[in-house]
């Protein structure tokens, strides 16, 4: 049977991706953002968060970043699983309003990475593309048998998950997936990946969150029972708290993590999992699936980026 051997959750941010003198190009995007109320927010700022907001602040947390995730890429590399089981949301990349489902599994023999106009995008978000797609398309091989054990155990278990072998023309596979292609896994070899997602931002069907861990614990049963003796890594994408950072929240969420506390994880409130926030319901899935493994935290970075207290929690740890 195969053999569950590692776990991984990381934040995906492009401010990850893209240098300190950068990132003050994001709090201008913040300031416009319609879904903020940047003046309020900076008006209700406690006075610390002046200190968050220098150059040579920026640059430590950028190198705590990128350390944090280069730690992650060693430890995939020392583990060596066979086949990554990537749990992500998707933000109307590969699926749109004509499809929308609460929880998809791809089975098919690959996927495709494929390039994007970097003319549509935000101009702070265009130095990060690189961490979100290529230049030409590039195929992910995805193990197809696995994808299939994984739709037919959750079905058997009244998961109506949605299913699929081919990716719609010209959309391509999302940056919660391409993220841990090009970052986790930068200039390594490919891993076959198993892709699935969550629908984490798009009202009605967002899956509770006590549902994504129950979604995950199938998820670990598919994976045991599935006749190989292939070894894999569950790895959950994206968070945590943003594009307002609530410090508080990041860290009882991770001591939930680290302590197994299902109770806690599956009775946090909805309305808390809003905008990028929303992407840590991927990570109970992941946890759901990983119980029986020791989650350990590699690191937790705040990087807010305005007075109105905005940025990513960044947070990055593993289960093994």
């Amino acid at each position: 049977m195969a053999k569950i051997t590692l776990g991984l959750a990381a934040s995906h941010s492009p401010q990850l991706s893209t240098p300190a003198e950068t990132w003050a190009m994001h709090a201008e995007r913040d300031r416009t953002n319609p879904a903020l109320d940047f003046e309020g927010l900076t008006k209700k700022a406690p006075d610390w968060i002046h200190d968050h907001l220098s150059k040579e602040v920026w640059e430590e947390k950028y190198e705590a970043c990128e350390q944090s995730i280069q730690e992650l890429s060693k430890i995939i590399d020392r583990v060596s699983p066979d086949i990554l089981v990537v749990i992500g949301d998707d933000q109307k990349e590969l699926f749109l309003y004509d499809n929308m489902p609460a929880f998809s599994v791809f089975w098919g023999n690959e996927i495709y990475d494929l390039p994007q106009d970097k003319e549509k995008m935000p101009p702070s978000i265009r130095p990060a593309y690189w961490a979100r797609h290529g230049v030409v398309p590039e195929a992910y091989e995805t193990d197809a048998d696995l994808g299939r054990h994984i739709i037919e155990k959750l079905i058997d278990n009244e998961f109506d998950v949605s299913s699929f072998t081919e990716q719609p023309e010209g959309r391509s596979i999302g940056h919660a997936h391409t993220f841990i292609r090009r970052r986790l896994l930068q200039n390594k070899p490919m891993i076959k990946m198993v892709p699935i997602t969550v629908n984490t931002f798009f009202p009605p069907n967002v899956p509770s969150p006590k549902r994504c861990y129950d979604f995950g614990k199938v998820l670990k049963e598919a994976i045991e029972s599935w006749d190989s003796d292939q070894t894999v890594a569950i790895i959950a994408s994206g968070g945590m708290t943003h594009f307002v950072i609530d410090e508080e929240f990041d860290r009882n969420f991770l001591k939930s993590l680290e302590s197994k506390d299902k109770d806690a994880l599956c009775s946090i409130p909805r309305e808390k999992f809003v905008s990028g926030t929303s992407e840590l319901l991927a990570w109970i899935s992941a946890a759901g699936a990983l119980e029986h493994l020791d989650m350990k935290l590699v690191n937790y970075i705040p990087t807010y980026r305005s007075t109105a207290m905005t940025g990513c929690g960044m947070g990055f740890v593993y289960w093994e």
